[in-house]
């Protein structure tokens, strides 16, 4: 769940929950939750990418979540368009995948490789879009967080909801976000919704 929770505090701009995750996951845990989150979410401009990197190694939560994803700067569709070939690109081209991050100087978990392939077809050039972050204050984890990607949303029965991050959702958030903005998404999310409003 803690894990869990890192990922959809990044992708929701959240600084408080990624300080929360790291109380319990740890700094080196954290660098790497940081590292998926920065291509399934934040989706870099090609451009942007060094400075982000460097956000992630100092664990600059900040920074890091005032970075407008790719759901918010119009590229979700595209992103996931592409998910049957980069699923199968992390498949199959697992060690070119791995050299080409390690041309950025990058550590990349298998995990990532679908995002980080896809990043890199699309070499994204949008440079400086940036969103306000989410002051909320720390009241728990939010319902959202418990998915079907973790032990205890399993336990529940809640497999998909609103911050989940499977392809159609990355869609729907993307609609979401483009519809009512991040305020009102966020408002869901702290409110302990799980399903979409409307």
């Amino acid at each position: 769940m803690w894990v869990s929770l890192g990922v959809k505090a990044l992708r929701i701009g959240w600084p408080e929950g990624l300080r929360m995750t790291e109380q319990m996951v740890g700094k080196s845990r954290m660098r790497h939750i940081l590292t998926c989150g920065l291509y399934e979410d934040v989706f870099p401009a090609m451009g942007e990418h060094e400075e982000a990197w460097k956000e992630i190694g100092r664990l600059d939560y900040e920074a890091l979540c005032r970075r407008e994803t790719h759901h918010g700067r119009g590229l979700t569709a595209k992103f996931c368009g592409m998910a049957d070939e980069a699923m199968k690109a992390a498949r199959e081209r697992g060690p070119w995948i791995y050299k080409e991050a390690s041309k950025h100087s990058i550590w990349l978990p298998p995990r990532a490789y679908n995002c980080f392939y896809t990043w890199l077809k699309m070499a994204p050039d949008l440079i400086g879009v940036r969103r306000e972050i989410d002051k909320t204050k720390w009241a728990g984890v939010p319902a959202a967080v418990v998915d079907g990607h973790t032990r205890e949303g399993r336990d529940l029965g809640r497999r998909i909801t609103i911050l989940s991050g499977h392809y159609e959702n990355h869609l729907k958030l993307g609609q979401m976000v483009g519809k009512i903005g991040w305020a009102k998404v966020r408002k869901m999310v702290h409110a302990n919704k799980t399903e979409w409003d409307g």
